[in-house]
Parts: structure tokens; sequence; C-alpha cells
């Protein structure tokens, strides 16, 4: 997804969206909204896709599990795309985005419950259990990794919608058209 979503802003044609001189903070919101849904959609199709070939490899979690996990998959991409969004109105060139790969990205994955799960962190280290709970990433996969196993885990769910939101009007508020116009 951030991939995608640096692809498009290369391309310019968010700036071209946003950058419009008389376009009202809820334009810019619905045309934010509009990327981040459209690049939450394709991070979607390719976890399924993944999904699909983790299954002939024998990996196959229950089919009703990957129907449940749809709406927690979305609701993680949504979060991550709005992360996106707002970490690459910061972003002035591509070459940046590699910095970006490196100090951002890379630690939110390595220090979530990707790899290892939250009481495993816990009995290694205390201080790293709360790196780990007070990261994003970390909330989005415990969310996921429940849905999967038809399980509801209520503060995940409340952290990713309220970070969601978070992101999503922080990217909108650090968005700056004239900028965006000058680099087009």
């Amino acid at each position: 997804a951030a991939a995608a979503l640096r692809g498009i802003r290369a391309s310019q044609l968010l700036d071209v969206c946003l950058a419009h001189p008389r376009a009202p903070c809820r334009w810019q919101f619905d045309r934010l909204s509009f990327v981040a849904v459209a690049t939450a959609l394709v991070s979607l199709i390719q976890v399924y896709a993944f999904l699909a070939i983790a299954w002939c490899f024998d990996i196959r979690p229950p089919l009703w599990g990957l129907l449940a996990a749809a709406p927690a998959l979305l609701l993680a991409a949504l979060l991550l795309s709005s992360l996106g969004l707002l970490l690459s109105n910061g972003i002035r060139q591509l070459e940046n985005f590699a910095g970006v790969m490196n100090f951002v990205i890379f630690p939110l994955f390595f220090l979530s419950s990707a790899l290892y799960p939250l009481w495993k962190m816990r009995e290694s280290s205390e201080w790293l259990y709360w790196l780990c709970a007070l990261n994003p990433f970390t909330h989005a996969v415990e969310l996921v990794r429940f849905a999967l196993y038809q399980q509801f885990n209520l503060t995940a769910l409340l952290v990713c919608l309220g970070l969601w939101q978070l992101f999503s009007l922080a990217a909108v508020l650090t968005f700056n058209p004239q900028r965006a116009a000058i680099r087009g």
C-alpha cells in the first residue's frame, strides 16, 4: 500500500486532485478519503492473493475466518493508508521514500506482534512489550489475527478506528496545496 501510495504521489495524481486553489478542507478530506480507500482496496486484493498462494502451501486458516477477516483487513488497510498519506505529506522527493521505509515502516513492522505474539514479547522483555503495545501496527495485526479465527478483539478495533480517524484528520490538516502545486 505504501509503495502504491508513493506511486500515486510520484505521478502527481494526488497533488493535481488536491491542489485546486479554491478547494475547501471538506473537498480535500473527500479526495484524501478516496485515495485512502483506493489504496486500501488494492491492499485487500493483495492480501487475499497472498492468502491464496499460502493456501497452495498448506497454510490454511479457517474458511469462515477468511470471510470474517475482510472487515478487519479493510480497517487495517485504511489505517495504514491514512498513515501513508500523512507521511507522504512530508516527503518532497521520491528518493526520501527509502528513508521512510528504513526509519518508519520497518520499525513499525519489527516492533509489532506480526512475528511474535505480545505475550511472548512480555516474557522476553517488559520494555519491548510496551514498545510493541504502543505500536499502531500491532493493533492492526491483532485485529486481523483474531478475526481470522473468528474472535473479536475490542481493544484492537477501538485503537484502529481511533488511529484511522486521527491519521486521516492529520493528513488533511498537514496537506499543503501550494507546495503540491509548486511540485507539479
